[in-house]
């Protein structure tokens, strides 16, 4: 059906699993959205890789349904913005084509390079010149990587671009990046909000292979004929340079000022604080990264299998079954599931431990635990390994006022309840569907002039559901004894775990 406003914007959300594509009009109403699947390729123990042209593609062919789906007319549309997933690593060459797959974040081939970086610059610098750790599928430890198994390819970078950034560059030919997505690298300087070069020089290594940085609203160009042809639009119709997924589905949830803090639970799970001054952890537990609103930062706390873990439960051992079914199988028992704790590492972990080497495990298995107990131990396992995230956060002074529930956990009412009994808070959940995609269309209105403000943007977008989960106060007092002990699991067999 046509819509009914003069002016459109497209946010473009580039994802790991697929690409979605978002229409809102100029007073910040969704109006549409579809996606597209692509594959996550694994063809090395360890190695996570993604076509690049296949990104293309499905964009493409989103936008396109977008626009034919809603009757667009295409001079209607004012902008388009783009989020993607953060940390990966595209090497361009003078054809502006990728020279290899895309290395995404969930790669793990770099852990040599990740210890040789820790131990070469030391927790200080790195502190100092980036405020983030390495880890295993960042750009900088795949570009290592590259240079050392793959010199072929490491003598033919034109370009070392993130997957939104490649993505951009296809659709209107300007090469560029922007602050909140660049931080994601270990190779970027969140204070300054430039490459760092202290660390560039350390490791010897070329910065004219690294894009320019521009602020995220910031027009970058208009779509190339052809691009624009393949979706349905205008050529010249203006892109953003763009933002990191986390920071724009925050934008697309009004979480920019400091004391709101964001709990996502999707395939990872993230704690999201913004900041008026960056603030790193001196012993890199956290990471520190751009806003993609001009001079904000936030405090970032991430865990590689959160929504994951559940995942892995039900394919494993569950095929077939909702997740629904699953969490209502865990409300059956009790909290704290009668002893039984899962550590959720099944991909490594960032925070707080930073090892990509950690293995899952369950502790405290008996003959009286039952498949409830399993499935209730993993969604509690998840939700402890945040709160790790949100303890340091206190710890650090970052203010935490208010806790907006996001992600896969809104849909079932124990993951609500387990965040607001293990946080001890009151929980409101996000009311905005496909936030992230919202964040990526509301700043091509920033950067266009649709809207005028950043205070106008959150207006649209700061929503929450009127159902605020309060904590259990019982609840509450069993999960932090259990809490305390689930610390005590990962220093535990931490030893035996590397020997495995």
């Amino acid at each position: 059906m046509p819509v009914d406003h003069a002016f459109y914007l497209i946010g473009i959300d580039l994802g790991t699993s697929s690409v979605k594509a978002v229409l809102i009009n100029s007073v910040g109403k969704i109006i549409d959205w579809t996606d597209e699947e692509y594959p996550l390729l694994s063809p090395e123990k360890d190695w996570a890789e993604q076509d690049p042209e296949t990104w293309l593609a499905a964009t493409l062919n989103v936008v396109r349904r977008l626009v034919e789906n809603n009757n667009l007319n295409p001079a209607h549309v004012a902008g388009i913005g783009l989020a993607g997933q953060m940390h990966g690593l595209v090497c361009v060459g003078e054809d502006g084509r990728a020279l290899r797959p895309a290395i995404i974040w969930a790669d793990r081939r770099s852990k040599k390079q990740v210890d040789r970086l820790q131990q070469q610059i030391g927790l200080a610098n790195l502190a100092e010149w980036t405020g983030n750790p390495p880890a295993t599928g960042f750009m900088l430890p795949g570009w290592l990587w590259i240079i050392e198994n793959e010199p072929d390819v490491a003598a033919h970078i034109k370009y070392l671009l993130l997957p939104k950034d490649f993505l951009r560059f296809q659709l209107t030919g300007q090469v560029g990046s922007e602050p909140s997505d660049a931080s994601s690298t270990a190779l970027f300087d969140p204070h300054g909000r430039c490459w760092s070069e202290p660390l560039l020089h350390e490791l010897k290594l070329p910065s004219d292979c690294l894009p320019p940085i521009h602020e995220s609203a910031e027009i970058c160009g208009g779509l190339l004929p052809d691009m624009a042809a393949a979706c349905g639009l205008l050529a010249g119709t203006p892109l953003v340079f763009g933002g990191s997924d986390v920071s724009l589905q925050a934008l697309g949830q009004g979480i920019v000022e400091a004391g709101l803090v964001s709990c996502t639970i999707g395939t990872g799970g993230q704690l999201f604080a913004p900041m008026s001054e960056p603030v790193h952890d001196p012993l890199l537990r956290l990471h520190l990264f751009c806003h993609a609103i001009p001079n904000r930062w936030h405090m970032e706390a991430a865990i590689l299998s959160a929504g994951l873990s559940l995942r892995w439960l039900r394919d494993r051992f569950w095929q077939g079954q909702s997740y629904e079914t699953l969490a209502n199988m865990a409300q059956q028992v009790e909290a704290a599931g009668q002893g039984i704790f899962f550590l959720p590492y099944l991909a490594g972990e960032r925070t707080p431990v930073m090892d990509s080497s950690a293995r899952a495990a369950f502790i405290g298995l008996s003959l009286e635990h039952g498949q409830a107990h399993i499935i209730r131990s993993v969604m509690e396992g998840v939700v402890f390994a945040l709160r790790q995230g949100l303890d340091l956060m206190r710890f650090l002074n970052v203010p935490v006022n208010r806790l907006v529930a996001t992600g896969a956990s809104i849909r079932h009412p124990l993951w609500l309840q387990l965040q607001a009994d293990i946080f001890n808070m009151a929980v409101f959940p996000a009311d905005t569907p496909q936030a992230t995609g919202l964040g990526a269309a509301l700043l091509a209105g920033l950067g266009t002039g649709v809207f005028e403000t950043i205070d106008q943007v959150v207006n649209f977008s700061k929503t929450y559901r009127m159902d605020v989960v309060q904590p259990n106060p019982q609840r509450v007092e069993l999960y932090e004894k259990a809490y305390q002990t689930y610390l005590q699991i990962y220093p535990a067999i931490n030893t035996i775990q590397h020997k495995v």
